[in-house]
């Protein structure tokens, strides 16, 4: 894919680490975004006020609707405009930037909620969801997701704890006027957490391969592409957003030691 558009410049040719993204790819990235929000708000709504039936049908559609975006986003990145150059440290810059909340996203949309109502019993069996449709939906797919199943309550705790931690550091980082040590230090946060993320993904998955995916349920579609494919990127992206991390550390603590032994030979 190409476009036409005008390529940022970084002041004295350093990578631009905080804004990364040319603004044909800033604006893709949000309107996925603003599209599964919507589509995630309504169908939650519409079910809950009981406009549209908790039906296998509106399941397929809703799922579709916010799911679809969410699986594409990732992609956007590879989108390079016309004559726009690229460095690769602000390649690495952008993959971190837009995974931060990609999947801080996640951790404090849906998660959170989970996380509040285990402890209450609201995650049972029921014909009736109503306004509980969105992770009661998730828990026809994967039964372990109940009130009843404290290993889950434990998982998804650590994921809310670390998403939160995310978005704050998120924040942070596209603060073009961020101090070099300050960035590095959050950068090295930024590492640690989307290695915890990644440990527990491939726990949650790992443990339901172990189970011969025994509690996945409805049929073909819960199991390709709600268990499997709107999970993709949380499988594929954080090794390389882990790599783009430490490409930006590496440099960024180069860069800082070069100049404190610059003002040293000048003092």
């Amino acid at each position: 894919m190409t476009s036409d558009v005008v390529t940022h410049a970084s002041s004295e040719h350093l990578p631009n680490l905080a804004r990364p993204w040319a603004a044909h790819r800033r604006r893709t990235y949000l309107l996925c975004a603003v599209f599964s929000g919507i589509a995630f708000v309504l169908a939650v709504a519409g079910v809950g006020l009981r406009v549209l039936p908790p039906s296998f049908t509106v399941d397929v559609i809703a799922n579709v609707l916010f799911g679809v975006p969410v699986i594409l986003l990732p992609l956007v990145y590879f989108w390079t405009g016309r004559g726009e150059h690229r460095p690769s440290l602000e390649r690495a810059a952008e993959l971190t930037l837009i995974y931060l909340p990609y999947t801080a996203g996640s951790q404090l949309g849906y998660e959170t909620i989970f996380l509040i109502g285990h402890p209450f019993n609201l995650w049972t069996p029921t014909i009736d969801p109503g306004w509980k449709w969105l992770w009661w939906q998730w828990g026809l797919t994967d039964t372990r997701y109940t009130s009843a199943n404290n290993w889950i309550f434990g998982l998804e705790l650590v994921g809310v704890i670390t998403g939160a931690t995310l978005f704050v550091l998120w924040l942070r980082l596209i603060r073009p006027e961020l101090p070099t040590e300050s960035r590095i230090r959050c950068l090295w946060l930024a590492f640690a957490g989307c290695a915890i993320l990644l440990s527990s993904t491939g726990v949650y998955f790992t443990a339901e391969v172990r189970a011969g995916f025994g509690d996945i349920g409805q049929g073909a579609f819960g199991f390709w592409f709600k268990f499997l494919a709107e999970n993709v990127p949380f499988m594929v992206l954080p090794p390389f957003v882990l790599y783009g991390i430490y490409l930006q550390i590496d440099y960024l603590t180069r860069r800082a030691g070069a100049q404190a032994a610059v003002a040293t030979v000048s003092a």
